[in-house]
């Protein structure tokens, strides 16, 4: 893999004739082992870090303007403090701009993007993002902000720039995620703790279907809507329920409409298994979390309807090849990736076998990438 922080640097060298003075900071994507649909009610997760990561080049501006370049877009905008960029939301400025407006610097600043996290891919690129360029403000401001804050402040990003009503979990495992651990995070109380993952005998492969999705116009925040309805149904009986964590099986009878039924299933299921799943890992017990991963993708696919036949099919598949344990669709849904639990060594193999098959079925190419342990975010200075 090329040293992506010399190529910022030079990339940023390139655009504005001199990398004097710059700080670079970086921030991971995450895949999610299992705790999808958890994090915005207050649930569990258990993420890692990829070893694929967003980097950030930055300075103050000398001509009293913002300047935003992005390597991978090759899309360049300048505008002016007070004001705000030309950008729908959502779009990659909006992160950046976002951020610069929760967490002014000192002046102007000239900035440049790239990473090699997949763009769009349920891997996070959009919270990692933030969080490279809330390390590069910070260092740029001379004031450190605590992980948790700098996550909070890229959720409210999400929330007001993006329009995506995001829980905290992406910010938080890409600020705070340890190399060759699992986060598991309680979206409740904010607590975490790193989980080692000895996975000498296994593999995490991630592959990216290449159906891409935006959150914000998906039915994501309609999944979130529901949640708070059926909230509502229960809050009505018994206020002390303040979200779905705190619900029970015997609150999914409580609600008349079969599809709020169906969503806090998924809600109260899915927490279960992960704290399962970190049993599981702790022991490394494979098998278990591969079977854990298989009824996590059981209960998006019909309880909480996120999945969609591509991501279906490569689940099936995959768990129908020699060595694996098991596989989900994870992140928000509707494409993106699913994460693949293998047996060491056997990644390639499984990789090539879906890949294929997915194509001649689709028609279109998957990415595979198998998961190494894990960048954690940083900043250096020039």
């Amino acid at each position: 893999m090329p040293d992506m922080e010399q190529a910022a640097r030079e990339a940023f060298a390139q655009w504005r004739g001199s990398a004097d003075s710059i700080v670079v900071a970086r921030a991971p994507g995450r895949v999610n082992l299992v705790g999808d649909h958890t994090d915005y009610n207050d649930g569990l997760v258990l993420p890692m870090i990829l070893d694929r990561a967003v980097y950030v080049a930055a300075r103050i501006s000398s001509d009293g303007s913002h300047h935003f370049w992005s390597e991978n877009y090759r899309e360049g905008v300048t505008y002016s403090p007070g004001q705000w960029p030309k950008v729908r939301p959502g779009h990659w400025v909006s992160y950046i701009a976002g951020m610069i407006q929760e967490l002014p610097p000192p002046g102007p600043i000239e900035l440049l993007v790239m990473g090699n996290v997949p763009l769009g891919a349920g891997l996070s690129s959009s919270a990692a993002l933030e969080m490279a360029t809330g390390l590069a403000l910070e260092a740029l401001r001379g004031k450190p902000v605590p992980p948790l804050e700098l996550a909070q402040i890229g959720q409210r990003v999400e929330h007001r720039y993006a329009g995506v009503k995001c829980g905290i979990m992406d910010q938080i495992v890409s600020r705070a995620g340890r190399t060759g651990h699992a986060l598991f995070l309680d979206c409740h109380s904010l607590n975490w703790e790193h989980i080692p993952i000895q996975s000498k005998d296994t593999q995490f492969l991630v592959i990216d279907s290449r159906i891409r999705r935006q959150l914000a116009t998906s039915k994501y925040n309609e999944r979130r809507a529901e949640c708070q309805k059926a909230l509502e149904y229960i809050r009505a009986s018994n206020v002390a329920i303040t979200s779905l964590r705190h619900v029970g099986d015997h609150h999914v009878k409580e609600l008349k409409e079969s599809i709020l039924q169906r969503r806090i299933r998924h809600v109260i299921s899915e927490n279960k298994r992960v704290k399962a799943a970190c049993s599981a890992v702790i022991h490394s017990d494979w098998s278990r979390l591969g079977r854990i991963f298989s009824l996590s993708h059981e209960s998006l696919r019909e309880d909480y309807e996120v999945s969609c036949k591509e991501m279906d099919f490569m689940a099936a598949y995959a768990e129908l090849c020699p060595g694996v344990f098991g596989a989900r669709m994870m992140g928000g849904g509707f494409g993106g990736c699913t994460i693949n639990l293998v047996r060491a060594g056997e990644g390639p193999a499984v990789a090539a076998s879906v890949t294929a098959a997915y194509e001649d079925k689709y028609k279109q190419k998957p990415v595979a990438h198998i998961i190494g342990p894990g960048i954690e975010a940083g900043c250096s200075y020039d």
